[in-house]
């Protein structure tokens, strides 16, 4: 299996028996209310402490080998992180960055920003109660609106601040526009979509997002050219609480023995998700090893931040979420699921981002059969294979491969209209590394392909030769895929590849209210305790609303800074 490096994703209760045993105000009887950590189980018969949570570590006050004074403490050193010290900095106010790693996380650059002023320039703005409701729709109303309502409001400020910061690196911003003509006639998914134009990058003269230098590198020479210190080797080991009371800071572990920092103000937890931990995945969202083939997070990802928060009463967001693209590129003999025993369990897949995956060809399944609409969002792909043998699909297209996606006109970072159909490469060009590391097959038949594929033969033939006829009537009475993105399968050479999901983050953390501030399981916010990034939760829930192109960064971007803002007196409370 091909190693996965901290960069493979350009292609992430202590308290909790006591609050049961107390019970909690409110309409429930005391004590039958459950944190979210019990309500999701996983733990051992008659414990109500599910096993991945474990407990909070003892540390002697003996072991502890120094202790500092900050008001501001910052744990992790990710977009939610970067944007936090640095809006730190720039109003003054004390801070610590502890980041367990040896250098900043790497930066995710497609940023979801409402009404900013080069959208508004382009006669752009999002119809923000559409917005709101469309998004809490996504989740079946498992959210919380005044989460929403803050990226709503302040993302377009956030991207805009960006702005100095990226020019010293020379970037420059880059609005992409609508990805339809109307908003609210999307022609995509089966259905209508409102997709207001949040896209935004900062880009270079060759309008590349992910060259030297990232977002989060740039943030990082301000933070030290005004004399900060990132700490570097802190790994948190534990937060700290007043009994009952408020978080007071936190101890880390570094090659020098434990730190204590204390916090006078605040402690933000921007640890990231738990894609990284295969317990907690197994726990807390069973669907991922029935349909993920390949690793697309970042490996540093693993939990720990929202672990310690629920070791001193912080709650989590009930329901799983993960972040899967349709892109886990396989060899026909591969199965989603892990493979590996312990620490050492992975996803077995070749490649973690093959964006053709995404492409709304036909996709059969095991038995050579069409299951789903293939225009639907990227994970959506990735649920309805969890139903299917194996939890993986087969996409099939023709020569004429260059000409259809043309036609697709996919969003987000699907979209290879300027890194291929406008470009001299043929598909066989654009698919080379894939094919020869045996993701993708060649045939000059549909016979041979399904040989080449394993797929029956009978069935698989019978399936294309339906979609054909679909094409041909430009209706798909099968599973209502738009017109415009069916195709026809009739040009040799003929083409084929297996795939999964890949997992990019999960999504389901702390439940913060609309200040980022962490709730333990009364709805009451833990003074002192705030949240940021994919160790919060509140906006996404079983999937991620892939429309709204970068609203996850764009989220965490801008809570990070709403946190610093807020604690600085920058915000009102």
């Amino acid at each position: 299996m091909k190693e996965v490096s901290r960069r493979d994703f350009l292609v992430g209760s202590a308290g909790m028996g006591a609050l049961v045993a107390l019970g909690l105000a409110g309409c429930a009887p005391k004590g039958e209310r459950k944190t979210a950590g019990e309500a999701q189980g996983g733990g051992s018969e008659g414990s109500a402490r599910p096993d991945w949570l474990g407990e909070a570590p003892e540390i002697a006050e003996s072991d502890i080998a120094e202790t500092k004074d900050t008001a501001f403490l910052i744990v992790g050193a990710g977009n939610a992180g970067m944007a936090a010290a640095a809006t730190a900095c720039e109003l003054g106010l004390d801070f610590a960055l502890c980041e367990k790693n040896s250098f900043v996380m790497t930066t995710r650059e497609f940023f979801g920003a409402v009404d900013t002023k080069w959208s508004k320039e382009a006669g752009f703005e999002a119809d923000r109660g559409t917005l709101l409701n469309e998004l809490a729709r996504y989740a079946s109303f498992k959210c919380n609106m005044d989460v929403l309502k803050t990226w709503i409001n302040e993302s377009g400020e956030t991207f805009e601040w960006l702005e100095p910061f990226m020019a010293a690196g020379g970037k420059k911003p880059m609005f992409q526009g609508p990805s339809y003509p109307d908003p609210y006639e999307s022609g995509c998914g089966g259905g209508k979509y409102y997709v207001p134009p949040i896209q935004h990058q900062y880009v270079d003269e060759n309008f590349n997002a992910y060259s030297k230098p990232e977002r989060n590198e740039l943030l990082q020479e301000y933070i030290e050219g005004e004399g900060k210190e990132i700490l570097f080797g802190h790994c948190l080991v534990k937060l700290e609480r007043e009994d009952g009371g408020r978080v007071t800071g936190g101890i880390f572990e570094t090659e020098n023995g434990f730190v204590r920092i204390n916090a006078s103000k605040g402690v933000l937890i921007a640890t990231g998700g738990y894609p990284a931990n295969p317990d907690m995945i197994n726990a807390l969202l069973p669907i991922v090893p029935k349909v993920v083939t390949t690793n697309g997070y970042m490996t540093e990802n693993d939990g720990l931040g929202i672990k310690a928060a629920m070791w001193i009463g912080a709650d989590k967001q009930v329901e799983g979420t993960a972040m899967i693209f349709d892109r886990g590129g396989v060899d026909p003999d591969t199965c989603a699921g892990y493979q590996g025993e312990g620490d050492d369990r992975a996803f077995p897949g070749l490649f973690s981002q093959v964006k053709l995956g995404t492409q709304p060809f036909m996709k059969v399944n095991r038995e050579g059969r069409r299951f789903v609409n293939e225009s639907c969002p990227y994970d959506f792909i990735a649920h309805a294979a969890s139903e299917q043998t194996d939890g993986v699909w087969c996409q099939i297209f023709d020569a004429n491969a260059k000409e259809d996606i043309a036609r697709f006109a996919t969003t987000g970072c699907s979209n290879i209209t300027n890194t291929f159909v406008k470009t001299d490469q043929t598909i066989d060009d654009y698919i080379k590394d894939w094919a020869e590391a045996g993701v993708y097959w060649k045939a000059d038949t549909l016979e041979e392909l399904a040989d080449m594929l394993k797929l029956p033969k009978d069935e698989f033939l019978a399936s294309v030769e339906r979609y054909n006829a679909l094409y041909d009537a430009q209706k798909d009475e099968d599973f209502g895929k738009e017109a415009y993105r069916l195709s026809a399968i009739r040009q040799p050479p003929f083409y084929g590849g297996w795939f999964g999901g890949n997992l990019l983050t999960t999504l389901d953390g702390l439940r913060i209210d609309g200040d980022c501030r962490v709730l333990d399981a009364g709805n009451k916010a833990i003074e002192g305790l705030f949240a940021a990034g994919d160790c919060s939760g509140g906006i996404f829930c079983g999937n991620y609303p892939e429309w709204y192109v970068g609203v996850a960064v764009g989220r965490t971007v801008t809570f990070g800074r709403h946190v610093a803002r807020l604690l600085a007196g920058d915000l009102s409370a």
